[in-house]
């Protein structure tokens, strides 16, 4: 199986859904909602992969909308070492209107893909032997917490947003297990670290960031119309704590259209990145609801390789049909069936995006999905995806991308 094979071949989700304390299905929301996915994967770099992504919504007497606080916590290892623990928090009305989500986390994975800076990097499959068979990984761990607040621009649907946070990143350029001090086992890492086009930069990046944050939608989880967009400005700075300066800024838009149990959902984002950015910090997406990495993978472009483009420069296009297609009652709530067909987009530059190159040499994959909706907001999300490089690719997770 070559590298590109080799990346979450197989997949499994089964949906465990406790209601802990709430009000039949034909009352409002409220009480305490607990619900998991058990992660279950097999990953020839990381071996099996075990673990939970799980979901707490608080809603006390329902008056507060969508929720008072949710919660949720992702414990995933592997057989090979890899460790996620993360934690993310969100209470739409902290101290009557603010908003507040944190986050805090540390990831560490002993073979993350790299593939070389640029929207043309190639996939060189005799650079993967049974003598180096990670050539496009290295090891990486990330450690970081971020707070964001968010207070609405007097009654109109137009929010600040402030927030900071502090991000440690290590890597092995080798991962774990392979090579040896004379070079055996070289990485794509590796070599560019020796040929001085890549900065193995290691230790903290902290920073703060500013935004706006338009916000129309007619609900939260799964809107059938309104848009929401968000332009959003983050400094990582020395003279914060860390060991790099520079500059990110994000401009992302989302609007969804309506037409009976059919729903028209549309993501452009793009994204530019100052010089300086280390290797630990170059896939990160920002926005205003919890960071996402890319290009590539479940949170990007599906049907494209997790991480395969990489660089300062970033444009992502996602459309996707979203349709109703069934609703039933089950243990006193209700559910319902939510059928897509999607088309992702996206392509990266070494250096800041360009305008007239959006549309140009474009990343592409297609596929549908399945979300099983349990009351207002849990959403177990099952996403199929293929693209040109790769053979069908399985994600499974909980809520909908944008």
């Amino acid at each position: 199986m070559t590298s590109l094979g080799r990346t979450a071949v197989a997949g499994l989700a089964i949906a465990t859904i406790v209601p802990l304390v709430g009000a039949p299905a034909c009352a409002a929301q409220t009480g305490l909602q607990v619900g998991g996915v058990p992660a279950l994967n097999y990953d020839a770099d990381e071996g099996f992969g075990y673990g939970v992504v799980a979901a707490l919504y608080q809603y006390g007497d329902g008056a507060v909308r969508p929720y008072r606080w949710s919660l949720h916590p992702t414990v995933f290892l592997t057989t090979e070492g890899r460790r996620d623990f993360t934690l993310f928090f969100d209470a739409p009305e902290f101290r009557g209107r603010w908003r507040l989500d944190a986050f805090v986390g540390s990831r560490q994975q002993i073979a993350t893909p790299y593939y070389g800076l640029g929207n043309a990097s190639e996939f060189d499959e005799a650079a993967v032997t049974d003598e180096n068979p990670r050539y496009f990984r290295f090891g990486r761990t990330l450690r970081s917490a971020l707070v964001n607040v968010q207070r609405p621009l007097g009654d109109t649907p137009l929010r600040l947003l402030l927030g900071a946070g502090a991000i440690r990143g290590t890597f092995e350029p080798i991962p774990e297990g392979e090579g040896d001090s004379d070079g055996e086992g070289a990485t794509l890492v590796s070599e560019e670290i020796a040929a001085g086009t890549l900065a193995g930069i290691e230790g903290w990046a902290t920073f703060a960031r500013a935004g706006l944050v338009w916000d129309t939608r007619d609900r939260e989880t799964g809107p059938r119309s309104g848009t929401w967009s968000d332009l959003l400005i983050q400094r990582v700075d020395e003279t914060l704590g860390g060991v790099v300066s520079y500059t990110r800024w994000t401009l992302t838009d989302r609007r969804y259209f309506s037409l009976g149990p059919i729903v028209f959902a549309n993501r452009l984002l793009l994204q530019g990145t100052g010089e300086g950015v280390p290797l630990f910090d170059l896939h990160r997406i920002q926005t205003s609801f919890r960071d996402q990495e890319g290009l590539g993978g479940s949170r990007s472009v599906r049907g494209v390789l997790r991480n395969r483009y990489a660089g300062r420069g970033l444009f992502i296009w996602n459309a996707e049909v979203r349709w109703e297609a069934a609703g039933f009652d089950l243990v006193g709530r209700a559910f319902d069936v939510v059928l897509s067909a999607f088309a992702d987009a996206g392509r990266v530059w070494d250096e800041e995006p360009r305008v007239d190159e959006l549309l140009a040499d474009l990343h592409r994959g297609w596929g549908g999905g399945v979300r099983l909706v349990m009351g207002r907001d849990f959403v177990i999300a099952v996403d199929a995806g293929t693209g040109a490089e790769t053979g069908l690719q399985l994600y499974i997770g909980l809520g909908y991308l944008y």
